[in-house]
């Protein structure tokens, strides 16, 4: 694994979503969204997502409407989210679910530390961070998805050359 130094983002998948999580949530922190400054207001907090098979921990911070993100861990999170490994983290966070989280829990793929009710505002804000794509370009939307589902499968297919190759 290496890290993209001026990103400051690791290779790993679970890293690459959550950088990506936390320029949406900066975007999102500076727009003038009545419900995410709502969300965002009065609330002092950092939550922390971590992968415990791979050396991978990202942290946001949210300070009465600032938001920031880090690399690597917390000196104190609020609440910890730690996946089992990375793409565990990926799934479970692009599905957006919260009761495939406690399953998650239930089933070990997943602890939780902290203040678990941050759970519950973040599946709220996290509502906000895919942007709704305007009814003009649906049709475009349309007709690039069987597009990205093959590149998509080409990429899944070379990865898996590639691991097999590297012996993992």
């Amino acid at each position: 694994m290496f890290t993209v130094p001026v990103l400051d983002i690791k290779s790993d998948p679970l890293d690459v979503l959550l950088a990506v999580i936390g320029y949406r949530l900066s975007m999102l922190a500076d727009s003038n969204d009545e419900a995410v400054e709502a969300l965002f207001a009065d609330r002092q907090v950092t939550i922390e997502f971590a992968s415990a098979e791979s050396d991978v921990a990202r942290h946001f911070s949210f300070d009465n409407g600032e938001f920031s993100q880090r690399s690597g861990h917390a000196e104190k999170a609020d609440l910890t989210i730690t996946f089992k490994d990375s793409m565990t983290g990926v799934k479970l966070l692009t599905k957006g679910d919260l009761p495939a989280f406690m399953t998650a829990v239930q089933e070990g793929n997943l602890s939780i530390e902290g203040d678990y009710s941050l759970m519950m505002w973040f599946n709220k804000l996290a509502k906000h961070i895919v942007p709704t794509i305007p009814d003009e370009y649906q049709p475009y939307v349309q007709k690039a998805k069987p597009y990205a589902y093959k590149a998509q499968k080409f990429t899944n297919h070379w990865i898996g050359v590639a691991k097999h190759k590297l012996g993992k």
